[in-house]
């Protein structure tokens, strides 16, 4: 007997066994993702990133603050003072719930009132550079008064000499 026949009769075996003892469901779609824990961004340069980085007592910025750095350009060192007081772990997928009943998702803290938008969907709000890339329009579109943080100066807290 061969070893590949050796292997298909214990795992026989063993799927029988589990049916025995237990039931299993398929969902559909069957949908399999499979996402890097190694996130690779440009570094950016710029006075606003050696000012983030000071904000975070001399610690380097993660590749996600880089990117939003690039993104935010000027903007950067209020756009991350406010995504720390938002989200203070940096976490991708994390939510927060509102007094209101919405929730705020993502990098950012996007709220789901802006899941009314055409092409928005909670996937790309738990996904890091998509949740910039929208934290960046809504900057465009309205500064950064859709965030509490920036309303209520919280954000100030995680910027060196500003609180």
């Amino acid at each position: 007997m061969t070893a590949l026949a050796v292997v298909v009769i214990v795992a026989s075996v063993a799927v029988g066994l589990l049916l025995d003892r237990y039931t299993v469901s398929l969902q559909w779609p069957v949908r399999i993702r499979f996402q890097s824990p190694l996130v690779i961004s440009e570094r950016s340069p710029s006075d606003e990133a050696a000012a983030v980085e000071a904000d975070q007592q001399g610690r380097r910025l993660t590749a996600y603050q880089q990117y939003a750095c690039r993104k935010f350009g000027p903007a950067c060192r209020v756009a991350l003072a406010i995504q720390r007081a938002e989200n203070p772990r940096g976490a991708c997928e994390i939510y927060h719930y509102n007094t209101d009943g919405t929730l705020d998702w993502g990098y950012f803290q996007i709220n789901t009132v802006h899941l009314q938008r055409p092409g928005l969907n909670l996937r790309d709000l738990l996904d890091c550079k998509a949740n910039i890339d929208f934290a960046y329009v809504l900057y465009q579109e309205r500064g950064f008064e859709p965030w509490s943080t920036y309303n209520n100066g919280a954000y100030l807290k995680f910027m060196r000499g500003s609180h």
